[in-house]
């Protein structure tokens, strides 16, 4: 029991389990000193983590415990999209089944948690690979490994959490392929690389990139006897690797070429930033807002790895061959954060939005590999490599000190931080000779160095408060709870929300969504209808009365008309005065829910005339118009009129004589300038502002009678706002105002539209007509009843137009087709009709086929083998 007990105890303090302990104690140090929940008032929640990731752990534990086929698609991501692409990128990491345990109120208790154990786990493997791999031996191995989880990679990223686990990885991968060099045991390897390419298909393309560089170091230090053997298994195990994950990048890869790929990307020979200015990146919290958006590197290690650089390459019993690669692979790293064709190439052909140099980890993990190679005892810098030392932590900490005016990231603690440690560490390498005691010195400054790094890197960095998250999320959880009773399939608009997927937190079909796998057609789409929509994001905003019901939204998340409460206005995201009078079904302190009463069903007989509808990209209330009078077979009808607008006044402004593509510029820039527009309705309708893509609503406010309206900037076509409904012959007043600094801006596309309110009724009332009556249903399949007529043959519906969706009626294939650039609609002859439609993720069958019949094959040569192996054994 004794022995047993300092087993245990002696395994606790071991240097690999140091290595996972510490960084795990530093980080938690710090997230206590920061007041993080559970801990106070604040939260991990930060940019991505807070806006993106949080939204899919919430769909994580959705889809294990309550919808599995959510996993293929879902309806809570904008109109729906592909989700084992998404599952892919964001949510394959084995961590996020401790998310199970969490509620939307406790999630950011739980990424805490997560974070600390992704950190440590990198300095556990990393420790293991040391060791095993490296021969390291004793408490140094501890020393270099907690270089690797506090490298300045792991804590500038340490919100991108989806990135963590194939960095955690890595090291294992590494010993593998030693091991594969040093006992010709290929399956370890594949098993690892595969887990690696599961994990995060994006950067483990990027950990492809780098074996092909490691690959040669590796091979001089292991020296194979049997060198294209072993280069063949090396091949054969990574082909496995490939092939056994098919299942999983093969229709990822579909989903990248029908969006993230459609976006081209100039190679040029350029560099993209300055290389020189990477050597401040050797200073501890080097590293703000503004490099999280545009900036350099991040590789940070402590000295002690800078130093050991130096004896690796001094190192006589080290070949020139290995020194060689070493060289090669660490210039090819280093050229790829600032040179155009390596960044291109390293990010799979797309610039990266945000968060540069998403490889950089390498850079320290291949720093640490070769201090380690290099590490002696007693190791004693030569003159040569004092005297560059020296001269370099000088030149470094003055030109940083000229530049302290000029760089954001770096501050006089800082740079006396990276001073102070980098000349401790050169004299205790001259001075102290003891090993225990200089093992020591060096474990403290090397902890006190990343410890400094770790708090001068986050401190750079503000997190939402715990009560901003509360607030947000209470009001997205209400939706579902407040709902439960409506059996129907309809989706939510949000005049409030958090994030732009609520509807993964909320369990609710929404309208946004924000991934770096959305589809092109889905933002082609919303951009036609007058939505904002982007690269990575789309955001349902700017519906209409007739766009929501075109679209299915059946209700409406609103303010409550007589809320003041400013948790409410925070998350305001839209003004629709279309709703103002509308049943309220739900509500609550400063919000309410509100029936959309004109919605059609997800499914509906509609005209054949609606396969034609055309589209002009500059005027999306007109193509809602066609969209409506096209489906209901009447292409002739006018919907919608321009309405009067004119000028009442201005302050500040230079006399200008247009409103559509005039210019309002102010006089004098330091202080405010409006213009004063005014019309009167005519109907009771809803009357919609068309808003240009030219007419930059930065640093401008727009208000009706005195109140503000809400409305989203950054978007680079037209959109349409909703000022007024049910107002006939009450003026109305509407202020144009450019804040303080703001110079200008061009009225592009500016009109007031409203729609024939009366004649909008009869062509919904006409497509309820003959609704799809839904028997069963899940994310990924819908089926149901349902009439169609002769003038009504169309089965059209409001599910985003994709290549996986497959159609039969009444058991018989048929093929898809796509109005409107955007929506899923199925041809029918006149009749009753049973209609099933199942989504499949392009290439995810093809995938599992290849896994499935190589994971087979696999099986049968192991047994073969086995059982002649058992054969040869039993034979006397």
């Amino acid at each position: 029991m004794i022995r047993m007990k300092k087993t245990i105890q002696n395994s606790l303090y071991s240097p690999v389990a140091l290595s996972f302990w510490l960084p795990f104690f530093f980080l938690l140090t710090y997230f206590i000193y920061r007041h993080m929940a559970p801990f106070g008032n604040s939260t991990i929640l930060t940019v991505d983590l807070g806006q993106q990731y949080l939204d899919y752990f919430a769909q994580f534990k959705h889809t294990v415990l309550q919808d599995p086929s959510a996993f293929f698609y879902s309806f809570s991501s904008g109109l729906g999209s592909d989700m084992v692409a998404e599952w892919s990128y964001y949510l394959m990491s084995p961590f996020n089944f401790i998310f199970l345990l969490a509620n939307p109120t406790t999630l950011p208790d739980w990424i805490l948690l997560v974070t600390l154990l992704k950190i440590a786990f990198a300095g556990l493997t990393m420790a293991i690979f040391l060791e095993r791999a490296l021969h390291l031996k004793g408490y140094i191995v501890t020393i270099f490994a907690i270089n690797y989880p506090l490298s300045a990679w792991f804590i500038s990223n340490d919100l991108n959490l989806l990135w963590l686990d194939t960095a955690i990885l890595v090291p294992i991968v590494l010993l593998t392929l030693h091991k594969l060099l040093r006992t010709s045991k290929a399956w370890p390897f594949a098993l690892s690389l595969s887990l690696a390419i599961l994990s995060n298909y994006y950067i483990a393309w990027m950990l492809a990139l780098f074996l092909i560089l490691y690959l040669p170091i590796a091979w001089t230090n292991e020296r194979p006897k049997q060198p294209l053997l072993l280069l063949l298994k090396v091949a054969i195990a990574s082909l496995s690797a490939v092939l056994l994950t098919a299942w999983l990048w093969l229709p990822t890869l579909a989903q990248l070429q029908m969006g993230k790929t459609t976006h081209s990307a100039k190679w040029t020979l350029s560099f993209e930033n300055n290389p020189a200015f990477l050597f401040f990146k050797l200073i501890p919290g080097s590293f703000d807002f503004n490099q999280m958006q545009n900036g350099q590197a991040n590789f940070l290690v402590a000295p002690i790895i800078i130093f050991f650089i130096w004896a690796f390459f001094s190192k006589k019993s080290i070949r020139l061959t290995e020194k060689f690669f070493s060289l090669f692979a660490m210039a090819i790293l280093i050229l790829a954060t600032c040179w155009t064709p390596l960044i291109l190439l390293f990010h799979g052909g797309q610039y990266p939005v945000w968060y540069p140099a998403r490889f950089s980890f390498f850079i320290s993990l291949l720093a640490i590999i070769l201090a380690a190679r290099g590490y002696q005892p007693g190791w004693l810098p030569s003159i040569l490599a004092r005297l560059f030392f020296l001269a370099g932590t000088l030149a470094i900490t003055i030109c940083g000190s000229l530049q302290l005016n000029k760089l954001s990231y770096i501050d006089k603690p800082e740079l006396l931080t990276f001073l102070f440690v980098y000349l401790l560490t050169i004299l205790t390498l001259l001075f102290l000779n003891q090993h225990i005691l200089r093992l020591w010195v060096l474990g403290i400054l090397t902890a006190f160095f990343l410890i400094a790094n770790l708090a001068m890197t986050l401190n750079h960095i503000s997190y939402l408060t715990n009560k901003e998250y509360q607030s947000g999320a209470k009001q997205v959880s209400i939706v579902n709870q407040s709902l439960k009773q409506d059996n129907s399939w309809y989706r939510v608009a949000e005049g409030l929300g958090r994030t732009y997927n609520d509807g993964f937190l909320g369990s609710f079909k929404a309208g946004s969504h924000f991934s770096s796998l959305l589809p092109a057609n889905s933002a082609t789409f919303y951009r036609n209808m007058g939505q904002i929509s982007g690269d990575s994001k789309v955001s349902y905003n700017n519906g209409t009365t007739v766009l929501d019901s075109l679209l299915s939204f059946k209700y409406y998340l609103d303010q409550s008309n007589d809320s003041s409460s400013k948790q409410t206005n925070t998350l305001k995201r839209s003004t629709r005065p279309d709703y103002q009078n509308a049943p309220i079904v739900a509500s609550g302190k400063g919000w309410a829910i509100k029936k959309n009463e004109t919605a059609l069903p997800l499914a509906y007989a509609a005209s054949n005339q609606a396969l034609n509808t055309p589209i002009n990209i500059r005027y999306p209330l007109a193509n809602q118009e066609r969209l409506l009078t096209y489906l209901a077979g009447k292409k002739a009808e006018i919907l919608l009129t321009q309405q009067p607008l004119s000028m009442s006044g201005s302050y500040n402004l230079a006399k200008s004589e247009n409103i559509t593509g005039g210019v309002i510029q102010a006089v004098n820039k330091k202080e405010p300038a409006s213009l004063l527009l005014t019309f009167t309705p005519t109907t009771d309708g809803a009357y919609y502002l068309n808003l240009g893509g030219a007419f930059d609503l930065s640093g401008v406010i727009l208000t009706l009678n005195g109140h503000q309206v809400k409305q989203e900037s950054g978007y680079n076509h037209t959109v349409a706002l909703n000022l007024a409904n049910d107002a006939k012959g009450q003026e109305q007043t509407l202020a144009i105002v450019l804040q303080k600094g703001t110079s200008k801006g061009y009225l592009d596309d500016l009109a007031l539209y409203a729609f024939d309110k009366t004649q909008v009724q009869k062509d919904l009332e006409k497509l309820h007509t003959h609704p799809l009556k839904i028997t069963k249903s899940s994310s990924r399949r819908i089926e149901g009843e349902m009439t169609t007529t002769k003038q009504q043959s169309l089965i059209m519906t409001s599910i985003l137009y994709a290549p996986g969706w497959k159609a039969q009626l009444d058991g018989h294939t048929v093929a898809t087709k796509q109005v409107a650039s955007g929506l899923l609609a199925v041809p029918s002859t006149p009749g009753k009709h049973h209609l099933v439609l199942t989504y499949t993720p392009p290439y995810l069958m093809v995938g599992i086929v290849i896994s499935g019949t190589f994971a087979f094959l696999l099986s049968l040569i192991y047994g073969y083998k086995r059982f002649f192996s058992l054969a040869r054994s039993k034979r006397p």
